[in-house]
């Protein structure tokens, strides 16, 4: 793509400060996602979970059917299985935007290596998760950190409203 004539790069970064909890700070480049970042992330095979269904009943506790007599389901969102599933979900999205954006960073070296294709992304972020907290990030810091790479990413804040439960 050229704009005004010349080959528009892509190639976006911003070094900021990242507060430590002993008073010093961290210089991080930080870089916008990728357009991909979430297509990837489906093909990778970290989706959000899905709901499980129960049985919808009526204030007797009898099955409610349809009109062909096929009982009626309905959404179980309060499913603690489910909500776990959907906190790992966000905390996996959260841990892999940090890497996506730090690692074109020289300063920052991961011990947790991206997986071969075809290989486990939720492993890779659980296990890149497990690093941050011994390296002393907190849930403050990823959240910061977030929020950084949204605004490079030039995420307004009506997109953001729009796109936080897919980027978030």
């Amino acid at each position: 793509m050229k704009y005004c004539g010349k080959v528009v790069s892509g190639d976006y970064s911003r070094v900021v400060a990242m507060g430590r909890p002993d008073g010093s700070s961290w210089e991080v480049c930080v870089r916008p996602l990728r357009l991909s970042f979430h297509r990837v992330l489906r093909e990778r095979g970290v989706m959000m979970p899905q709901p499980p269904t129960r049985v919808s009943r009526d204030s007797q506790g009898r099955v409610i059917r349809d009109a062909d007599g096929v009982a009626v389901l309905q959404r179980d969102e309060s499913d603690a299985g489910y909500l776990a599933a959907v906190e790992k979900y966000h905390q996996r999205v959260a841990t892999l935007i940090v890497w996506e954006s730090l690692r074109e960073d020289s300063r920052f070296e991961f011990e947790v290596k991206e997986p071969a294709e075809g290989g486990d992304w939720g492993a890779f972020a659980d296990a890149l998760y497990v690093e941050l907290e011994e390296a002393g990030w907190t849930a403050g810091d990823v959240i910061w950190f977030c929020e950084q790479v949204a605004e490079l990413s030039q995420l307004s804040a009506g997109h953001v409203r729009e796109a936080r439960a897919d980027f978030f």
